[in-house]
């Protein structure tokens, strides 16, 4: 899903960097920036940068703007909220410009695409679970972690496909053949891992996942 330069055509690539720069703006001014300061939750933080670039690096692909990778978006999101995970996204697409894997002419869109996509719609997600569903963990697990990271997969991969169609970078034929197939396989695993990797931080490390209370999902219902 990582769009690299030359496919994009102009108007898309102003609409991403407008986009990205209110959504930015947006995240440093949100960001509960006390929280870095405590040097566990900036261990943590950082940490989970370095985890996720780890995956990063593992793709897939067969032709430019068609390569695969896990996001862990959407935990980052449940661990830390939108605008810290929004920012940790930014960090990893600049490493990919510098490390020659990405363009910076693409490095907006890409931020849009791999980050604020599946990480807007899993904070959205959340809120609307809080207010409609019953608050327990079974809830947090199934609905916040694995349905949130597959369907936020499966959307930043349509948004991807939409541009690339409307780009004229590849037809229709070619992305149905070469591009739903992978995204498809991917969303699984991203809401399988996800789901995995969330269950044991909130039973081990509660403390690390800032959208999780013992007291709003634990709690003992009369």
């Amino acid at each position: 899903m990582d769009i690299p330069a030359g496919l994009v055509t102009m108007p898309w690539l102003v609409l991403s960097w407008a986009l990205y720069a209110l959504l930015t703006v947006l995240a440093v001014w949100r960001a509960p920036w006390h929280k870095l300061l405590e040097r566990d939750s900036a261990n943590v933080y950082f940490g989970t940068i370095v985890v996720l670039l780890l995956f990063w690096n593992l793709k897939a692909g067969i032709l430019p703007g068609q390569s695969f990778h896990f996001l862990g978006a959407s935990a980052a999101c449940l661990m830390f909220g939108w605008e810290f995970a929004f920012l940790a996204i930014q960090v990893l697409v600049m490493l990919a410009v510098f490390d020659g894997r990405g363009a910076m002419e693409t490095f907006a869109l890409n931020t849009l695409i791999l980050g604020a996509v599946p990480i807007l719609f899993s904070h959205n997600l959340r809120l609307l679970a809080v207010k409609k569903l019953p608050q327990n963990i079974f809830i947090y697990i199934f609905i916040n972690a694995f349905f949130a990271a597959f369907a936020g997969v499966l959307l930043a991969g349509f948004s991807a496909w939409g541009v690339l169609l409307a780009s004229d970078a590849y037809s229709a034929a070619e992305l149905g053949r070469n591009f739903l197939p992978f995204l498809v396989l991917l969303a699984l695993p991203e809401g399988s891992l996800n789901g995995i990797a969330m269950t044991v931080m909130v039973v081990y490390k509660p403390t690390w996942v800032a959208t999780f209370s013992d007291r709003l999902y634990l709690a003992k219902r009369d």
